[in-house]
């Protein structure tokens, strides 16, 4: 009887060792995702719609990107862009950074700060105070998303094209940790070198809720058109089903 018992436990030993040396399978992110406006903060004034069809298996993710309504600046947000008043769309003279607190202004407006605040005459080196993206990047990180875009899960790289009107050519690569629970991306592409063109970088992060219904998501973007961070929440989309929709207009 002993023996029996001590066989039962020596086997019981050996399948637990055995499972704790197995790999937690890596997240899977597909589905039809729709953006929850009610958790997502900060969306642009003018977007209806926004979705993301995912569809992974074991050696890429691929990622197409659905957006519907006139985007403009958010009413409100701080401005970085050098456009007095925080006004949306694109700059006078050509496409310019969105970064550097006025473009080298007289008086340093474009921080709103009368005089150039810290005895700065100039706009060039200031940044504004909020830690949040700029109105203009808040626009850029979903207009500039590619519509369609793969990236190996390998770890490779691979070429899509940003949705600037210019669709710039790009370099995708995905890189998962954690046991593949959390999965980020980055597109890298260079613009147009003249006309105040600049390089274009998307850097994101995603993780899945434990019930797979919601995924959030960190983007960030540094680009001519604007920059910052946005936190992007999705719902998995059901049948029949219009949760995430935009508000209607009252």
């Amino acid at each position: 009887m002993k023996k029996i018992l001590l066989v039962l436990l020596t086997l019981a030993f050996c399948s637990t060792i055995v499972e704790a040396k197995e790999p937690s399978k890596p997240t899977n992110f597909s589905g039809n995702w729709v953006l929850n406006f009610g958790e997502t903060k900060n969306p642009p004034a003018g977007l209806q719609h926004y979705s993301m069809v995912v569809n992974q298996d074991e050696q890429q993710l691929k990622v197409d990107t659905s957006l519907q309504g006139d985007l403009q600046a958010t009413p409100g947000t701080p401005n970085s862009g050098g456009n007095p008043g925080g006004t949306s769309g694109g700059y006078p003279g050509g496409r310019r950074g969105g970064m550097g607190g006025g473009m080298g202004m007289p008086g340093g407006i474009g921080v709103g700060m009368p005089g150039g605040g810290m005895g700065m005459p100039r706009g060039g080196g200031g940044r504004p105070r909020s830690e949040g993206p700029s109105s203009q990047g808040y626009v850029a990180a979903y207009k500039l998303y590619p519509p369609s875009a793969v990236y190996k899960l390998d770890g490779s790289e691979s070429t899509v094209q940003l949705g600037d009107p210019e669709q710039t050519n790009a370099t995708s690569k995905a890189e998962r940790e954690k046991n593949g629970e959390l999965l980020k991306l980055s597109l890298v592409g260079n613009g147009d070198s003249g006309q105040g063109g600049g390089k274009i970088q998307v850097k994101e992060q995603w993780k899945l809720s434990e019930d797979g219904k919601s995924l959030k998501v960190d983007r960030t973007i540094k680009s001519p058109e604007g920059s910052g961070t946005v936190h992007l929440v999705f719902l998995k989309k059901e049948a029949d089903s219009t949760s995430g929709a935009a508000p209607e207009p009252q």
